[in-house]
């Protein structure tokens, strides 16, 4: 059987649809599953160990030089890699115009998307052969699987605890080992980025975060870091205690979440670390403001996540229309450093001790 996921990005989303791959290949052992997914992010994709084959598509570069030769000698490469093989299913996870373009171009009698009331763009619709709309107030990531268990006529309840952790090549290998070995001593890898300004704590507030965890876990803390941006927040703040702190240096996406395979806990915003994360067995605590933790943390016990609120009363079910634009940010940024650990901490004593 060949499978074909429309899924172009972001990375966290593409995250968050990674389960259908571990559902799909339960019901189907022998299967083979492609994904197609913008040249730019194809990484991820290409080191997840499920994934057969990755077509890629260059769209933002296709249209910023629509007249180029090169452009349309990459775009007809595309469209013939799309008609090699037919799909027995088809699953366009993206649901906007241009997965359905791609999603059109694909042959297979059994094409899935959303339905009416849960696609992005409506024309996405004229893509696909069956139309399903996930029932409200799900996790992301059980809206995917909604689509493929639709698809197939299975009913049964899923689990999403599998760990699938991503392939590495051998120079990442041997770059396991730059987190110490394991002492008594618990480690936690902290990720305070964000693309998203909105979705970041204060530094003040990270910082008494940390302080507290200090005083009463005494752990090392392991800084992860994407951007030059990044960086010197997570060195300030492994400056704050020097002897309990080490800033790691700028890895790949799969070596990142194989060193958070190892920590014992990985706190983070909603964010792609956070959502690599959630794809290993670690216990992860995260803090959510203009996003929905119902709808976007990992799911399980072993993660837990603080939802600030909107002093201006806004509500939303997946994102607050006002995520790019808000100029205070104040549903992350008038969080307390205690605040945080005293709910973090009642959890954590909770896993702890179970």
């Amino acid at each position: 059987m060949n499978i074909l996921i429309v899924k172009t990005s972001s990375l966290g989303d593409i995250i968050h649809a990674f389960p259908v791959l571990e559902y799909l290949k339960e019901i189907y052992p022998a299967c083979s599953i492609d994904w197609v997914v913008e040249e730019s992010l194809s990484e991820l994709v290409k080191s997840h160990p499920l994934v057969n084959d990755t077509l890629t598509i260059s769209s933002k570069q296709w249209r910023s030089s629509p007249l180029k030769k090169t452009t349309w000698q990459a775009i007809r490469s595309f469209c013939k890699n799309m008609q090699k093989k037919k799909y027995d299913f088809v699953f366009d996870l993206q649901g906007n115009i241009k997965s359905g373009i791609v999603t059109a171009l694909a042959k297979s009698d059994q094409k899935i998307g959303f339905g009416y009331q849960a696609v992005p763009e409506l024309p996405n619709l004229l893509a696909t052969h069956r139309h399903f709309t996930p029932p409200c107030g799900q996790n992301i990531r059980e809206d995917y699987l909604f689509l493929a268990q639709k698809a197939i006529g299975d009913s049964k309840s899923i689990q999403l605890n599998r760990c699938s952790l991503l392939t590495l090549n051998d120079e990442e290998k041997q770059r396991l080992s730059i987190i110490p070995k394991k002492s008594e001593q618990k480690q936690i890898l902290i990720c305070p980025g964000s693309n998203w300004k909105n979705k970041m704590l204060s530094f003040e507030t990270l910082s008494d975060f940390t302080h507290h965890l200090s005083d009463k876990i005494n752990p090392l803390f392991l800084y992860s870091w994407g951007s030059v941006q990044e960086k010197d927040e997570c060195e300030r703040l492994a400056s704050r205690q020097p002897h309990h702190s080490i800033v790691l240096p700028k890895v790949s996406l799969p070596l990142l979440q194989n060193l958070m395979a190892q920590v014992d806990l990985v706190i983070a915003m909603d964010s792609l670390p956070l959502h690599l994360a959630g794809m290993t067995h670690t216990p992860t605590y995260s803090v959510f403001g203009p996003s929905s933790a119902l709808k976007y943390k990992p799911k399980g016990v072993n993660h837990y996540s603080f939802q600030g609120s909107c002093p201006y009363g806004k509500t939303f079910e997946k994102r607050c229309e006002l995520l790019r634009t808000c100029k205070t940010g104040a549903c992350m940024k008038q969080l307390k450093g205690d605040q945080l650990f005293e709910h973090f901490y009642r959890w954590w004593t909770s896993i702890e001790y179970s």
